[in-house]
C-alpha cells in the first residue's frame, strides 16, 4: 500500500494502478494460504477466495465482504494489466490519473479488512 500512496504523491498514474493491484491480490493470497489452498500462478485468484464462502475457520469480516473483496480484486486486476501494458497500445500516462485514485481507494478499504487476520 505504502508503494501505491508513494505514487500517487509522485503522480505516478500507472503505478498506483500496478501496486494497488497487488497490494490485494497478495493480502488475497495470504487468506488462501492460511486456509491451505493451493491456487493458480494467476494475479486474479478471485474464484478460488470466492471457495472459502462456507470455511468455518474464515473470520466473519471476511466472510461477510468476500463478494465485495473478489470484485475488488477483478476490477484491479483488470486496471493492473492496462496500466502495465498501455505502453503497447500507445496509451497516455495520463489516462490513469483518473483511474488511479479509485484503484487506491479501493485496495486501501481491503486491506483493512484482511490486515486485521495478519496482525
Amino acid at each position: 500500500m505504502q508503494g501505491a500512496e508513494r505514487a500517487l504523491e509522485d503522480k505516478r498514474w500507472d503505478d498506483v494502478i500496478y501496486s494497488s493491484q497487488m497490494a490485494v491480490e497478495h493480502a488475497i493470497k495470504a487468506i488462501l494460504l492460511e486456509q491451505g489452498l493451493i491456487f493458480k500462478r494467476v494475479h486474479d485468484v478471485s474464484d478460488e477466495f470466492l471457495s472459502l464462502k462456507t470455511q468455518k475457520s474464515l473470520p466473519k469480516e471476511i466472510v461477510l465482504h468476500i463478494d465485495e473483496l473478489s470484485d475488488v480484486l477483478i476490477y484491479l486486476t483488470d486496471q493492473r494489466a492496462f496500466a502495465g501494458y498501455g505502453f503497447e497500445e500507445e496509451v497516455e500516462v495520463s489516462f490513469f490519473k483518473e483511474l488511479a485514485p479509485k484503484a487506491l481507494e479501493k485496495a486501501k478499504w481491503a486491506v483493512t479488512i484482511i490486515d486485521p487476520l495478519f496482525i
